[in-house]
């Protein structure tokens, strides 16, 4: 199995927090992963994007010309990064902020979630749209367990932080429980 999976949005959406989980994730359950950030000087606000690849082979190379998958959170985003989805591919689109007049392929798989809206609806701010967008994400390609994501969520929930795991649990279900 080899997967590689981008994510891209304004910096403070959670774009690396994203891809992070996702290499964690595969990495407890047993496969090799890499993750590469990049993001600009103006974190919140500027742009940033990842680049994870899973395997169950070493990972030879971090170079990703064509992800199996990306989740676009913000319109420019998408407007760079689906053209290098491979055929057949998936894109989850944050239908919040992005036109889908924008998407101009028709060989790829799309989930359009209105991730930002779901996030404010569900825990009552927007910035667990990264959650939800990762619940659609691994409800149409399963490529680590929810599970693993949900028990890396609940390591060290004490205090402050057992609210924080609360809404981020709401909000990955709210993600694979949506329904386009």
């Amino acid at each position: 199995m080899l997967f590689e999976f981008t994510t891209a949005g304004f910096g403070g959406q959670g774009i690396l927090y994203m891809g992070n989980l996702l290499a964690d994730a595969a990495l407890r359950e047993g496969r090799n992963a890499t993750f590469l950030p990049t993001y600009g000087a103006a974190m919140r606000g500027g742009t940033a994007n990842c680049i994870v690849i899973i395997s169950d082979d070493e990972i030879g190379s971090m170079a990703l010309d064509q992800p199996d998958a990306a989740v676009m959170m913000n319109q420019p985003s998408l407007e760079k990064f689906q053209p290098v989805v491979k055929s057949g591919g998936l894109v989850v689109a944050n239908a919040s902020i992005i036109d889908p007049a924008v998407l101009a392929r028709d060989d790829i798989r799309v989930v359009w979630i209105p991730a930002t809206q779901i996030s404010k609806d569900v825990v009552g701010t927007e910035r667990s749209a990264n959650i939800v967008a990762l619940g659609a994400f691994l409800k149409a390609e399963p490529v680590v367990k929810v599970s693993t994501i949900e028990a890396i969520f609940r390591e060290g929930a004490s205090g402050r932080r057992a609210a924080m795991v609360e809404k981020n649990l709401a909000a990955l279900r709210a993600g694979l429980d949506f329904q386009p």
